[in-house]
């Protein structure tokens, strides 16, 4: 899947500042960010001062809100949400959830908590793998003293 919006999540330092990038997510709902692997295990286990940037390159949209709270989903500690101080107006990625109908297929019913705790966790499983170390790039030099010895003239 594309994603047409990115979230970064970012640490907010003690006078209020955007600290350093911690982490991403993905805008499930205007109001709530789903916090990506590895920072979703961090922050279940302890919450601090947050900030996101939100960007949609497609939309021309680029946000930098504040986060009112982080939230872990009780029973399902791996799905961590934030909470945002402010509505974003990038477009949500949303939550794939089948209604279902009566009985009769008239009125649609509410889905269980199991079901949406199954539906955020594919949005979660659909979440890039954290990036890895930079990888060096290959050397074009076969004999790399050779090259430093023409440098010097050599």
């Amino acid at each position: 899947m594309t994603r047409r919006t990115l979230v970064v999540v970012y640490a907010v330092g003690d006078a209020g500042a955007t600290g350093e990038v911690l982490g991403a997510g993905t805008l499930i709902e205007p109001e709530f960010v789903l916090v990506d692997p590895p920072l979703n295990q961090a922050l279940a286990k302890q919450s601090r001062a947050l900030r996101v940037g939100v960007f949609a390159a497609e939309d021309g949209i680029a946000e930098v809100i504040d986060v009112a709270q982080v939230r872990v989903v009780p029973g399902a500690p791996d799905l961590v949400l934030l909470q945002l101080a402010a509505v974003s107006a990038a477009p949500a990625r949303g939550v794939p959830i089948a209604l279902q109908a009566d009985e009769f297929g008239i009125k649609l019913l509410d889905p269980t908590t199991a079901e949406i705790i199954a539906a955020v966790r594919v949005v979660l499983a659909e979440a890039p793998p954290p990036p890895g170390p930079p990888e060096l790039p290959q050397s074009t030099v076969e004999d790399p003293l050779r090259f430093i010895f023409r440098l010097f003239g050599g």
